[in-house]
């Protein structure tokens, strides 16, 4: 056990001093260099600095050319962005809206709308599909006497109407329905 104690100390004793010649052969080295000539500590500095300002222009340099190409590689995202935004509506609107499909009213642009519904919203409905609602019940009105062609209400339906109103006036609510093939 001593003798392993005795090794442990002349070890930490030798490095001890190789590390104080270290510090003492660093200081020689600097009493030394800085004894040199005015002149090299002068070139030496010079270098120094033309070689930092190489180095900021080299950095103002990079930064201005990064900062350029960030500025290039947003632009081309935005372009990006705003042909992805085109196609996605244009394939929206093209391939999947169907007007006999609700589902796909909610979510599809419309005539310059952002959906058929905000269309619908804005225009009180959609106004073919009111026309082509108006022209069916017209045709039909047509078809069981109620009106002419020309929109008017036909003198049957006149007579029945003004009969009907009559009828109810007096309390009498079973009226019949109209019917065309009856003359009022």
């Amino acid at each position: 056990m001593k003798k392993i104690g005795l090794i442990c100390a002349t070890v930490l004793m030798g490095l001890t001093l190789t590390a104080c010649g270290s510090s003492s052969a660093q200081k020689s080295t600097k009493i030394s260099s800085s004894s040199s000539s005015t002149k090299s500590v002068q070139k030496h500095k010079s270098a120094k600095k033309n070689k930092q300002e190489k180095k900021k222009q080299s950095s103002i340099s990079s930064a201005s050319s990064s900062s350029s190409q960030s500025q290039a590689a947003a632009q081309q995202n935005t372009n990006n962005t705003q042909t992805e935004i085109t196609n996605n509506s244009q394939q929206s609107a093209q391939q999947q809206f169907d007007k006999s499909d609700p589902n796909t009213w909610h979510n599809v642009p419309y005539k310059g709308y952002p959906s058929y519904d905000a269309y619908c919203e804005a225009n009180g409905g959609d106004p073919e599909v009111q026309a082509e609602t108006a022209n069916i019940q017209h045709a039909n009105n047509v078809q069981q006497g109620i009106e002419n062609p020309d929109g008017s209400e036909t003198q049957n339906f006149q007579n029945w109407l003004s009969a009907r109103d009559n009828a109810w006036n007096d309390g009498n609510y079973d009226f019949p329905s109209y019917d065309q093939n009856q003359q009022w």
